[in-house]
Parts: C-alpha cells; sequence; structure tokens
C-alpha cells in the first residue's frame, strides 16, 4: 500500500510489535479506529513504519540509525472520503430522476 506525508490514516489493526527496544521507545499508542496524520515515513527492507502528527515516541538505535520508533503500515489503512451526493442520488426515487433527466434535454 502507497503512503504519503500529510495523509490521513485510520488504525485497523493494534497487534504492534513486542520487539524490546521498540516498546520501550513508545509513549502511545494508535488506537483501534482512529484517524492519525503521516508525518514522517521510514523504509527498512520491505518494512514501512509510519510516524504521526498526533504521536511523539523516542527515539533509539535501530536497524536504520538512530531514529524515533515508528508503527508498521500494515496496521492502518487510508482514510477514504466520500462524497455525500452519491448518498443522496441513491435517495432520490427513480421517477424524479429520470423526470430531471427529461427536463434537462
Amino acid at each position: 500500500m502507497h503512503f504519503s506525508i500529510g495523509q490521513h490514516v485510520v488504525c485497523v489493526d493494534t497487534n504492534f510489535s513486542h520487539e524490546p527496544v521498540w516498546r520501550r521507545c513508545v509513549r502511545a499508542f494508535p488506537r483501534l479506529n482512529s484517524i492519525y496524520l503521516i508525518r514522517d515515513i521510514r523504509k527498512v527492507h520491505e518494512l514501512v513504519g509510519l510516524c504521526f502528527q498526533e504521536i511523539e515516541n523516542a527515539s533509539a538505535e535501530f536497524a536504520e540509525g538512530y531514529v524515533e520508533a515508528a508503527f508498521d503500515s500494515r496496521r492502518f489503512r487510508p482514510v477514504r472520503t466520500t462524497n455525500v451526493e452519491m448518498f443522496k442520488a441513491l435517495l432520490t426515487p427513480d421517477r424524479v430522476r429520470s423526470r430531471r433527466q427529461q427536463e434537462l434535454v
């Protein structure tokens, strides 16, 4: 999945790492179904770590150097925005919709 700085994501899994060094650095954990704003992204091999505007963690020596503890991106998904007009159209009866279309012709 592709993530970018400034993107909003929702936490979909709170089963975070039990690695001792990482755990000592984490001051607060994301909560399930809560939305967060990505402020930094780090990649180490195939793992992608996310840091959030709402949560600041301590730094420690990790594979990529002395950096802030980040959360595994696999525990998050992008927030989907929905256009309200789509739902309004579903509430409009078919008769009214067809009349509106005829008036436009």
